[in-house]
């Protein structure tokens, strides 16, 4: 293992970049265990990056909570319309349930690697979503004895694109309902993350919340004009970048119609946000 690469690599990691001492911590767990994990809690559970060897379910995370604390605004938003995305928050008491993907010495740079350009992409101006940090946390293994210290996402506080003041339920489900990005509609990503829970069995802290947004954004969608249900159901059906792609001019017309639409319907909602 070349550990000069590896420290390069963790050195793109924001959380990681100053930080020598954790770094050089991750470089000798690696050393000593010859692998290297991320708990996964959202899209990676359904589209995993590459260069993982080992899917290990059923893992739970102690003292964090999730939810949609970030705005996304290059997957599933764009600048004029965000949408809204999930990190991880400390908060005692809470747990988050996932799953590790494991990477063994030979694969392991190209698997973190793979992980930060998935995570912290870049928008056509150039523009870093920077809605994460990273961190090295204990996740306790599907026997709840053992643990294995892993990577994952933390929502970075520091970052605009934070939703440090919380949305209420009903307005995250506006945000969720309409939002579009490079890879799809932020429903399609909710109506995934759904599936994969329900196959994986997770349930944990936000569970419960997380069934309420969703039947809240089809309560939503249900009022829509037929003009922007067209619209979103179309984009709900697109799988990759290749079929979004031809499809963003399109975007125009439908986000006008969703602009006179929201200050239509939601005019004081809107005025407040944008003032935000």
């Amino acid at each position: 293992m070349d550990v000069d690469e590896l420290d390069k690599t963790l050195k793109l990691f924001n959380g990681f970049t100053q930080n020598e001492e954790k770094r050089r911590r991750i470089c000798n767990y690696i050393k000593d265990k010859k692998r290297i994990s991320i708990f996964a809690y959202g899209s990676l559970l359904w589209n995993p990056i590459g260069f993982y060897d080992e899917f290990i379910p059923n893992s739970i995370l102690n003292d964090y909570k999730k939810g949609f604390y970030c705005e996304d605004f290059i997957y599933r938003g764009t600048s004029c319309f965000s949408g809204l995305t999930m990190g991880l928050e400390f908060e005692l008491n809470q747990c988050v349930h996932g799953a590790l993907f494991v990477a063994f010495e030979t694969n392991l740079v190209q698997f973190l690697k793979s992980f930060i350009q998935r995570e912290s992409p870049r928008n056509y101006e150039g523009l870093s979503m920077d809605i994460y940090e990273y961190d090295f946390v204990e996740v306790y293994l599907p026997d709840k004895d053992q643990f294995e210290y892993s990577i994952t996402c933390i929502v970075n506080k520091k970052s605009v694109f934070y939703l440090n003041n919380r949305l209420s339920i009903d307005d995250q489900a506006k945000k969720i309902g309409q939002a579009y990005g490079t890879n799809g509609t932020n429903f399609q990503y909710l109506n995934k993350l759904k599936l994969i829970y329900h196959k994986l069995n997770i349930n944990d802290s936000f569970s419960a919340q997380f069934e309420d947004l969703y039947e809240k954004i089809l309560e939503f969608r249900s009022n829509l004009t037929l003009n922007q249900h067209q619209w979103l159901q179309i984009y709900d059906q697109l799988q990759s970048l290749e079929e979004n792609q031809p499809n963003q001019i399109c975007l125009y017309d439908y986000f006008s119609t969703l602009q006179l639409f929201n200050e239509t319907n939601f005019p004081m909602e809107q005025s407040s946000s944008s003032s935000s």
